[in-house]
């Protein structure tokens, strides 16, 4: 895989993909190399989050610009080769680096690159396996329902606030005296949660004012669904180098 070893400006996709196995490769070291009290830090998730997001959102881009290039595939007006790739979206055409909805992305490049160019890519890639991947096809809404546009794991408040509460590792929860607390903990103990702890503010009668407990899996489902689509993408990014673009 000549990519690997060469300068980005010999590469067709202009450095989208050895830039997107950067961030692949960062999330994944954070998956599996958790840092000195990770399990008691505020938002400890969201940064490997934000990468396999991130890389995924450059693997597209890597794809689309390829894809044109190799298959002679014009953008509107602009021909395939551009130094300003485009992407057709809302029924115009708009510029590639802007664009940053990985949905629109991906459904460019599954409907409007991969699909009506399977046979041609048979012919010119023969070895490499040219299909939708309907799984992955299905996990982009779980990812795009909360970060379509890559602002949702980088900041704590965005433009989607009724969601922001869900990606919060310390969540609020109503308790109206201390007895009832006292009552929810035991029943925590007795369902074997653990790893988990409370914070309670009082005020000077003793009286609960707000209540917060840790949250052992936040949006596991996203989560989960960015490893999954990173991961593929990771996979189809490198048959794709080697089948397509001869290892450059």
């Amino acid at each position: 895989m000549q990519y690997l070893m060469t300068g980005i400006e010999l590469h067709p996709d202009k450095g989208f993909g050895i830039t997107a196995d950067s961030y692949y490769k960062s999330a994944e070291h954070l998956m599996t190399n958790r840092f000195e009290h990770y399990d008691v830090t505020q938002q400890a998730e969201m940064p490997q989050n934000f990468l396999y997001r991130h890389a995924i959102e450059l693997y597209l881009k890597s794809l689309i610009i390829i894809f044109h290039r190799k298959l002679k595939i014009n953008y509107g007006n602009e021909p395939f080769d551009s130094e300003e790739p485009e992407i057709f979206n809302d029924g115009k055409w708009r510029k590639l680096y802007t664009c940053h909805f990985i949905d629109k992305l991906y459904e460019y490049w599954l409907n409007n690159l991969l699909l009506p160019n399977i046979d041609v890519l048979n012919e010119k890639a023969p070895k490499g396996d040219w299909q939708e991947t309907k799984k992955i096809t299905y996990l982009f809404p779980v990812i795009s329902k909360y970060d379509q546009d890559s602002s949702y794991f980088r900041y704590p408040i965005t433009k989607n606030s009724s969601l922001d509460t869900k990606k919060y590792t310390m969540q609020k929860f109503k308790t109206t005296n201390m007895d009832q607390f006292i009552k929810e903990i035991q029943e925590q103990i007795s369902e074997a949660k653990k790893g988990t702890f409370t914070m309670l503010l009082i005020d000077d009668s003793d009286n609960i004012v707000e209540a917060f407990k840790q949250t052992e899996d936040v949006l596991s489902d996203v989560r989960d669904a960015l490893k999954e689509v990173a991961f593929y993408f990771s996979c189809i990014h490198i048959m794709t180098r080697i089948t397509l673009c001869g290892g450059m």
